[in-house]
């Protein structure tokens, strides 16, 4: 018999992951959504992977897109989470911004730290998740500065000292 969802979730909480606001286009739609369900998995290819609630709307933006754009948050930016999250509400999650697009549409977030822009090589069932395969169109460094990380149900930041701060 698996595990429960909540001893998942207790026990996943234990693993720290890096804050990314995936932003997706279709059409003239845009949308984005917090994420720490995202990893590298092919340097050549180069291929990442995204994880989308089935019911939610970003999954729908995507599906009908095939593109997403995955932007590394900095220590900084934990509002910025919050906002892409549904936790600070906002009709629209862009407002006020600065944002562009890169090759395939998907809205690159100017004040993160990083981005990769993909275009979808495959979906695939993963319970209550799609997982999305991503292969990298576009990818840029787009200023200096530590990443934004999530552990134990809050935010934390790198301290130089290899520690990690709340």
């Amino acid at each position: 018999m698996p595990v429960s969802p909540e001893q998942l979730r207790q026990v996943m909480r234990r693993w720290a992951s890096t804050v990314t606001v995936v932003t997706m286009r279709a059409d003239e739609q845009i949308h984005g959504l917090t994420a720490t369900a995202f990893t590298s998995v092919s340097m050549n290819p180069p291929l990442v992977l995204v994880c989308i609630q089935n019911d939610s709307r970003s999954e729908a933006v995507l599906r009908k897109g095939r593109c997403f754009a995955v932007n590394f948050l900095s220590e900084d930016q934990a509002e910025l989470s919050e906002r892409f999250a549904g936790r600070i509400p906002a009709a629209d999650r862009f407002a006020g911004l600065a944002h562009r697009a890169a090759v395939t549409g998907a809205p690159i977030l100017e004040d993160a730290l990083a981005y990769l822009d993909c275009t979808v090589a495959g979906a695939y069932w993963g319970g209550d998740h799609t997982i999305y395969l991503g292969l990298v169109e576009d990818a840029g460094i787009l200023r200096e500065g530590s990443p934004l990380l999530y552990f134990q149900g809050a935010y934390r930041r790198l301290a130089l000292n290899g520690g990690s701060t709340p």
